[in-house]
């Protein structure tokens, strides 16, 4: 019994953990701060971080990138578009999306602004 456990854990890891992995050429389109969402524990601290209605987490973001239609194409809310400076609210499943289109050159950690 826990043998097949075990198995089921293993093959259920296996399953699970490259989809956390970034390529290379998609940690260098990341910054830093951003690339930490795909690690096992991710450090939120210094990252733009709210709650969808349905309880998903979201990121502010700021993408840079040639085509706003293939990024809102994706399921992303665009915020506003300014030449190829894109702002948006995004889940760790639409990064993941978005960093894999040849379009997007970067995406950087979004901030809040509060007045002064």
């Amino acid at each position: 019994m826990n043998q097949k456990l075990i198995f089921l854990l293993a093959i259920t890891t296996s399953f699970c953990t490259p989809a956390l992995q970034l390529t290379d050429q998609e940690r260098l389109k990341l910054d830093q701060q951003l690339q930490s969402l795909f690690e096992k524990n991710p450090q939120e601290t210094f990252l733009d971080v709210s709650r969808r209605s349905n309880g998903e987490k979201e990121y502010g973001v700021i993408i840079r990138a040639s085509n706003a239609e293939e990024i809102r194409a994706q399921g992303v809310q665009v915020g506003s578009v300014y030449g190829d400076v894109i702002t948006a609210r995004i889940t760790v499943g639409e990064l993941r999306k978005i960093l894999s289109l040849q379009s997007v050159r970067a995406v950087q950690n979004g901030s809040k602004n509060y007045p002064q």
